[in-house]
């Protein structure tokens, strides 16, 4: 059976929301809620707290899903295999069924059957299926193995049992859920294999493309702990992933993924802009990089990384040095580079994202939305690489044309530093030549610049959080009550301490406090979380902070007297005059997403926030630098806004009528079945969960105190609404009147005042370098008189205290340019922490080989400084002038030396 790749979404989606039960839940962002991953890079990643127990299941109890996934970084990451095989891919779409605690293996392993064989059409002779064979620490899965042979009836010789290290999942870090899993396999035929020896070529043997894993089913039964010891869960779990890719290979019978109807297209694209030829086939096994396959690989790398770079910047990732941004940065940029080796010297990668909308957009409607954005982004990230990319490539051949068989560490950072080259892009070319890079010299110079990107965090960590899931499971989430109320009357459910239950905190302890009911507004949607006292008549606490985790509002707190117990009754009181100035900007942060949606268009996209008591923080998409009348007319459409006096009201609904009402979602904020809706005049609806005012009148004045750039095509905006505003605009005023009296004129006429003085100024200084010049010229004859001779050579080496750069560079200049042999240090004292340097030498002392910036940068070494310039002239500067004998007795060894 032929069928699409949107066939196969469409077939997979109602075999188990249809004919199983299951609900549908669309794709989560590639930026994942859990802070602890770089990228969605597995379809269960959504469903990690419902695994935990630390959130509810849906209704029913078992979900469907095509989950977009990157793996670009990391140990995940199959990057070097991309274009190499018939199968790996930096983003990837997975199908998967979800069981929480409802189905599980004799249900499952049926329908996985059913659905390859008879929706999908698979001859089941050409199936093979993997099982855990069991070690010391967990035994074999007979229960998968039999439900294979007896209930399917797959005979036993295409049933492998295989060892840990293949079929058994988790858990991730040293405890959680795990269990064994069991893996379909499609043979491809003889064509796609390695060798003809079955003792060379099969199943857990090798890694070729003949027999290929498409279906992963994973049965999480049980649970690991702290002591390694595995224990049966209360309820047991299903996990299972399908690469959609890899099935429509299988279905549409194509020698590898790029050749079936989700990726020609692309490459299509791709050989038009090379003009080049694409020519398929079965890839060599192994890859060998100098075959007639090498151009097909090249085409199949970027049509690959065209397609995550655009499902990556749709979904809000923007290039940047550091994380999920580095991962951008680096794939686009390796794109770039594979284009040049075919030939495409001008940006193109972006030229591909219109063919991947077209592709995926049915399925994605956000590509469609955001198709102008990520053309923009993608084509600015290979401008700025473009820029560098020549000269990086020559500094990078000179390495590599070096006899050593490794690069340096500190060369290949300053490659990365310099020239934009993200170091997985050096390893590669080096490794083309076979050369290798000191990756840990590469670290520590890296480690001094700048902190260290975590590109290496793509594993899902679901450890240290057990008891927070059993509080979930025993008293439910915490029930807010700060909408309405500042103080409230709650009991201490739990005392945390280093993440451990305890049952009490004494006066000076530091724990984390949960509360069955709660008026404390816990950090989320960029509004901080809330400060204040937890008290009653046994002891009190100060909440210093306050966090979410799966509906637990978790506060940290400091004892500042007596004893209090889990399971007291206390009485929690919110700091009202911090809540009332953090729901003032909040407010104005809604406030002002629609204002620069007016004036700057539709297309503008909230990229982060952060609101407290202090300030308004509000990141945002723009292309350009806004103006200062731009930023004027924000400010004043918000405070028109404000002025009228409209209601704020919010309301609670189902997501899907939320959305059919053009709400627009906050940025990072997770959404479950139910949602608020903020509602403001007929200007802003957005949904959101902070606290806000009643009436927008309440919000009083709102003042922006700042703009800047945050990331390329990013751009921050800073403001202060009510008496902040009202106190920022009297200090400015109080400000700008001292500097009015300062200056004798009206404040209406600072700013010429202000030019007329900087134009004096700027005169005044050019009449004192002009004398300052002609004094210090005044000197040579003096200085030439002082001259040394050293064989046929002139020697002026002196200290000439409190003299200017420019006046020093003045007497160099003049004393190099006449006849003679003259070689030139002049030292300059500036105080006692301060010296400049000048160092000149005759064109015929360059002949011999003196090199005025070489040694200068030696003699200013000794003076606590560095500098350089040309062989015939260099400056250089120092912090260490005492030590100005010891550098002209330095200066006078080189030139005796030569």
């Amino acid at each position: 059976m032929t069928l699409r790749g949107s066939e196969i979404r469409d077939k997979f989606v109602s075999y188990f929301r249809d004919k199983r039960g299951h609900k549908h839940i669309e794709s989560s962002s590639l930026i994942p809620d859990n802070p602890t991953l770089l990228l969605t890079s597995a379809g269960m990643v959504q469903f990690v707290p419902i695994f935990l127990g630390q959130a509810k299941p849906p209704e029913p109890p078992r979900a469907v899903t095509v989950q977009k996934c990157a793996r670009a970084g990391g140990k995940d990451s199959d990057i070097e295999n991309i274009g190499r095989t018939s199968r790996h891919h930096s983003f990837f779409e997975m199908l998967g069924n979800f069981s929480f605690g409802d189905y599980f293996k004799k249900e499952v392993i049926p329908w996985a059957w059913e659905f390859v064989t008879v929706d999908l059409g698979l001859a089941p002779e050409k199936l093979l299926v993997t099982v855990f064979k069991g070690d010391e620490q967990n035994p074999f899965d007979e229960e998968a193995y039999d439900i294979w042979h007896k209930t399917v009836g797959v005979p036993k010789e295409r049933i492998y049992k295989m060892s840990r290290k293949d079929n058994f999942w988790g858990p991730p870090g040293p405890t959680g859920p795990c269990g064994p899993c069991s893996e379909i396999y499609y043979d491809r035929g003889e064509a796609y294999g390695c060798s003809d020896d079955p003792t060379k070529c099969g199943i857990g043997i090798c890694e070729c493309d003949r027999y290929m894993e498409f279906w992963n089913l994973v049965f999480m039964e049980l649970f690991k702990d702290e002591h390694g010891k595995f224990s049966p869960l209360d309820k047991k779990n299903v996990d299972t992933g399908s690469g959609l890719e890899r099935v429509a290979l299988i279905l549409q019978e194509k020698h590898n993924t790029f050749e079936t109807d989700l990726f020609y297209p692309l490459l299509e694209k791709v050989c038009e802009l090379a003009k080049v030829q694409y020519t398929g086939g079965i890839p060599p096994q192994p890859w060998d990089a100098t075959s007639a396959s090498k151009q097909d690989s090249f085409l199949k790398i970027i049509a690959d990384h065209a397609r995550a770079v655009t499902f990556l910047v749709s979904d809000g990732v923007r290039t940047s040095n550091i994380g999920r941004g580095y991962v951008l940065r680096f794939i686009t940029r390796r794109a770039a580079r594979f284009g040049r080796l075919l030939g495409i010297s001008d940006p193109f990668v972006h030229k591909l994202v219109p063919i991947v909308v077209e592709i995926y957009g049915g399925f994605y409607p956000e590509l469609v939305k955001n198709k102008d954005q990520v053309i923009k982004h993608i084509r600015e990230e290979e401008e700025r690489f473009a820029r560098t990319i020549d000269k990086g490539m020559n500094f990078l051949e000179e390495l590599l044309a070096k006899d050593a068989s490794e690069i340096p560490g500190a060369e290949a950072f300053n490659l990365y530093a310099t020239y934009g080259f993200p170091i997985e892009l050096t390893t590669e070319i080096a490794l083309e030549r076979g050369k290798t890079v000191d990756m840990v010299a590469y670290a520590a110079a890296r480690k001094q610049h700048e902190e260290v990107s975590s590109v290496n965090k793509f594993n899902v960590i679901m450890t240290g959080e057990e008891a927070l899931g059993k509080l979930v499971k025993e008293k439910g989430a915490s029930q807010f009550t700060g909408y309405k109320n500042n103080e409230d009357q709650g009991q201490i459910i739990a005392l945390l301490k280093d993440g451990k239950l305890v049952s009490e905190a004494n006066e000076g302890d530091e724990v984390e406090v949960i509360l069955d009911r709660t008026p404390f507004y816990a950090e989320s949607g960029g509004q901080l979380g809330d400060l204040g006292l937890i008290e009653n008549e046994d002891g009190r606490l100060q909440v210093l902070d306050v966090k979410k985790h799966e509906g637990l509002h978790i506060h940290k707190v400091r004892s500042l007297s007596g004893t209090l117990t889990a399971g007291a009754q206390v009485k929690a009181l919110v700091d009202k005059a911090r809540r009332t100035a953090t729901m003032l900007h909040h407010s104005t942060a809604h406030i002002f997403h629609s204002a620069i949606r007016e004036v700057f268009g539709k297309h503008v996209t909230q990229a982060g926030s952060q609101v407290g008591p202090a300030a308004m923080r509000f990141d945002f998409s723009l292309d350009k630098q806004p103006s200062k009348e731009e930023i004027a007319a924000v400010e004043n459409m918000m405070n028109d806004w404000v002025r009228r006096a409209d209601p704020v009201l919010t309301q609670e609904m189902g997501i899907d009528e939320a959305k059919q009402t053009g709400a627009i979602a906050m940025f990072g904020e997770k959404y479950g079945d139910v949602v608020r809706v903020v509602r403001m005049g007929d200007f802003s609806l957005e949904f959101c969960g902070g606290t806000h005012v009643s009436n927008t009148a309440e919000i009083g004045q709102v003042k922006i105190i700042s703009e800047g750039s945050v990331a390329s095509g990013v751009r921050r905006i800073e403001a202060l609404s009510g008496p902040r505003a009202w106190n920022y605009i009297s200090d400015q005023l109080k400000h700008l009147g001292d500097a009015s009296e300062r200056l004798k004129v009206r404040p209406a006429e600072l700013s010429a005042q202000i030019e007329r003085m900087q134009n004096e100024l700027k005169l005044r200084e050019k009449q004192v370098a002009a004398m300052e010049e002609k004094l210090a010229l005044g000197r040579v004859d003096e200085l030439l008189a002082s001259a040394r001779a050293h064989g046929d050579k002139v020697v002026i080496a002196q200290v000439v205290p409190n003299m200017s750069p420019a006046s020093l560079k003045s007497i160099a200049e003049n004393i190099k340019a006449r006849e003679g042999n003259t070689a030139l240090l002049l030292v300059s004292p500036q105080g006692q922490e301060s010296v400049s340097v000048v160092s000149a030498f005759s064109p015929s002392m360059v002949k011999r080989g003196f090199n005025a910036g070489k040694i200068v940068s030696e003699v200013a070494q000794i003076l606590g400084g560095k500098g350089g310039g040309r062989p015939d002239f260099a400056q250089a500067g120092g912090k260490e002038p005492a030590k100005a004998a010891e550098a002209l007795k330095k200066f006078w060894e080189i030139v005796e030396a030569n």
